[in-house]
């Protein structure tokens, strides 16, 4: 398909960019054993969560519904999740899987 035939509204992306990103992120975990999180506030396509799963640890969310989305979609990875506060339901739930 040529851009030129994107029904529009639609989002794009370029999966070659994509790819050259996340390559050159995940050098840098390997390098430094650093742990690079995506930050699904940032980029919430989450129909690439799993492809961008192959090359980050896991995602990062500041809310219950970010961290489940992060869990369901980019399964095995890590789910760092932060708010200044929290009720005691959505803990005994968070703690589940983040």
């Amino acid at each position: 398909m040529t851009l030129e035939n994107v029904v529009t509204p639609a989002y794009v992306v370029d999966k070659d960019k994509l790819t050259n990103n996340l390559k050159i992120l995940k050098r840098v975990q390997d390098e430094t054993g650093a742990k690079i999180l995506l930050a699904q506030k940032a980029f919430s396509m989450y129909s690439l969560y799993p492809y961008i799963g192959e090359f980050l640890a896991g995602t990062a969310a500041s809310g219950i519904y970010e961290a489940r989305l992060g869990y369901e979609e980019m399964k095995g990875k890590e789910v760092h999740v932060f708010s200044p506060a929290y009720g005691k339901e959505e803990m005994d739930e968070l703690v589940t899987f983040c």
